[in-house]
């Protein structure tokens, strides 16, 4: 009788924790973060988008290990906004300065020689 219970308890068990299972790999399909994010690269500087909430995130590779850490975060306009020419250049020149300076201070850290980036004057 006591094995009865002892397995009739396991057996309970073993179909709750089934169940939790199911319904977590059910939930996990619905928020796919390959939908919510996309990718960009400049200047071996990771951008990753976040489409929900308009934020990028600036990610540089570790050099110890492949690894990418976060360095800074952009707040980009909502979509419906219309940006003047002015605002996309402003927007598209910082991140190309942020790109130029992580790049600088990943050469200074590893010890190689920095080379200034040509400076375009604005017409």
């Amino acid at each position: 009788m006591k094995n009865i219970i002892v397995a009739s308890i396991v057996a309970i068990a073993l179909i709750v924790s089934a169940l939790l299972v199911k319904s977590g790999f059910e939930n996990s399909k619905k928020g796919r973060p390959t939908d919510a994010y996309s990718l960009y690269g400049y200047e071996g500087v990771l951008y990753r988008l976040n489409h929900v909430s308009g934020r990028m995130d600036v990610l540089v590779p570790s050099n110890e290990a492949a690894l990418l850490f976060p360095v800074g975060q952009i707040q980009l306009p909502r979509p419906e906004d219309k940006l003047t020419d002015e605002q996309k250049a402003s927007f598209s020149q910082n991140i190309k300065t942020l790109s130029q300076y992580i790049q600088s201070e990943r050469a200074r850290s590893l010890g190689l020689k920095v080379e200034a980036a040509p400076v375009k004057e604005a017409k």
